[in-house]
This record gives C-alpha cells, sequence and structure tokens, in this order.
C-alpha cells in the first residue's frame, strides 16, 4: 500500500471512529437527561444500545489501532503536511474527553438515585488522597 492510499484509509477509519464516538456521546447525553430528570431509573432504557454501541466502539478501535504504528513511522515533516488527518486525531480525543467526562458525571447520578449495585460501588480508599499516599508509602523499595 503506497503512503497516499494509506493516508486515505486512515482518514477513514478516523472518519468512522469520529461518528461513532458521536452516536456514543449522544448516548451518554441521553442517559444524562434520564438521570437529571424525575424518573432516572428510565436510563436503564439504554442498556442494550450502550451494549451494541460498546462493540461498535471496540471495533472501530482495533481498525485505529493497525493504522497507528504505520502513522508512527511517518516522519514527522510528512505529517505535518496531512492536517487533516491531525485535525480527524484532534476532533476524536476531544470527543472521547467530553464523553468520559459526562460518562462519569453520570456515574456519580446513579450512586446518588442507588443505582449501582453494592459490588459494583468504589471503595472508600479510592477517594481518599492519603490512603492511596499511604500505600505507594508502603510499596516502596527499602521502606
Amino acid at each position: 500500500m503506497n503512503i497516499a492510499d494509506f493516508l486515505n484509509s486512515l482518514a477513514v477509519e478516523l472518519g468512522n471512529y469520529l461518528e461513532v464516538c458521536g452516536l456514543a456521546y449522544q448516548l451518554v447525553q441521553e442517559e444524562n437527561r434520564y438521570l437529571n430528570s424525575s424518573s432516572p431509573r428510565d436510563a436503564y432504557s439504554k442498556s442494550e444500545e450502550r451494549k451494541e454501541l460498546l462493540e461498535r466502539v471496540s471495533g472501530a478501535m482495533v481498525r485505529i489501532k493497525a493504522h497507528k504504528a504505520l502513522w508512527a513511522k511517518i516522519p514527522a515533516g510528512e505529517r505535518v503536511k496531512h492536517m487533516n488527518i491531525s485535525q480527524l486525531i484532534k476532533q476524536n480525543m476531544d470527543l472521547i474527553m467530553k464523553t468520559v467526562m459526562l460518562d462519569r458525571e453520570n456515574e456519580k447520578l446513579m450512586l446518588k438515585h442507588g443505582m449501582v449495585p453494592p459490588d459494583r460501588l468504589p471503595s472508600s480508599s479510592q477517594n481518599n488522597p492519603g490512603a492511596v499516599a499511604g500505600m505507594y508509602q508502603r510499596n516502596q523499595p527499602g521502606v
């Protein structure tokens, strides 16, 4: 595959991934609306859609990873010439971050509404910086 074909293929895969990430963000927004409504348990209605979308995201990620190594081998001077690829990468990263942040907010809302099974609750030490610092200190070599 020559470089032009590779770049076209990469742009298509990044565009497809952006579309799937956009669907994931929309889903997380819908869940957020439910969780902020008077009937937060309606957010469970999105669980099947979430599972299907997760499969699509996983497949798209595998295809992107296949291109990642080849993209990294292209000299930086050549990569700079292909701003469309860089822009697609940035758009994907930005959308992923927005989705993750909103999903974390949704998790907090689910905790608040008692919608998380007890075995899925985070440990108290996870939110305690002192406990984390103590764990690092105890596990340092020679301490």
